[in-house]
């Protein structure tokens, strides 16, 4: 099961709530799973949720998403017991209540005939809503690549994963050679964790798939699935937050 969980976040002062926030917020959230599970996906590379803070007519939501079964049990369901309806901010003293609370979920069986088994399109459209990086060698890397991307996505794809495994260099050779930036308006910027601030960059990226109709299925099944899992670096704690649409071809 794959599933997105929607909060809507009001202050005392109604405060814009900065996508950075998102780094106290894992805080928060960690405080609302069992022990064992917060011990667990604190020692885990990849996690298998992802987290963050965007602004959405003028409302700051924020979104949890859960990329397998057990983290929907351990983090989405705690989360939507009527008795988490506020909290503080601890480094801000801020009280913040959750105004309202949207719950979507999709079983993989279904998640896969609608992103795998239907013929997609072959632009892609992807939305950086938040600061995303990569870190490659010990660097981090703050502008992307098609093998950044799809690297990333093939690991946590099979990190969320217990019965498939997607990543090899082959099928990413493969997925690169079918591919293309066509076009992309992007901006630097960094997102500050514990004080230490990663370079980072924002913005719109549309990619091009030629070759076997299978890649492009294959890349659509990926990118659905990174809105869910978030591409590159510290998706725990707010980074790499994507949104996809196909078929724009402007």
């Amino acid at each position: 099961m794959l599933a997105n969980l929607q909060m809507e976040l009001q202050t005392e002062n109604n405060d814009f709530i900065p996508y950075q926030k998102a780094v106290v917020l894992q805080g928060i959230l960690m405080e609302q799973v069992p022990e064992g599970c917060a011990r667990k996906l604190h020692e885990s590379g990849l996690h298998p949720y992802s987290q963050s803070v965007i602004h959405q007519n003028g409302k700051n939501i924020w979104r949890i998403s859960a990329a397998n079964q057990e983290a929907f049990r351990e983090i989405i369901l705690p989360l939507q017991e009527e008795r988490f309806s506020n909290f503080y901010m601890e480094d801000d003293k801020w009280k913040v209540t959750v105004a309202a609370k949207r719950l979507q979920k999709i079983e993989k069986n279904e998640f896969m005939d609608q992103y795998y088994f239907k013929e997609a399109d072959r632009y892609f459209q992807v939305s950086f809503q938040t600061p995303t990086a990569f870190k490659s060698q010990g660097e981090y890397i703050c502008m992307p690549t098609l093998r950044l991307m799809y690297q990333s996505l093939m690991k946590k794809y099979d990190a969320a994963s217990e019965d498939e495994t997607v990543e090899s260099e082959e099928v990413l050779e493969q997925l690169l050679e079918s591919s293309r930036i066509a076009q992309y308006q992007l901006h630097s910027c960094s997102y500050s964790v514990h004080g230490k601030r990663i370079p980072a960059f924002m913005g719109q990226m549309k990619i091009r798939v030629s070759g076997p109709q299978a890649m492009v299925n294959f890349l659509n099944l990926l990118f659905h699935f990174g809105e869910y899992a978030g591409v590159g670096i510290k998706t725990a704690m707010g980074m790499g937050a994507v949104k996809l649409t196909e078929g724009r071809k402007g």
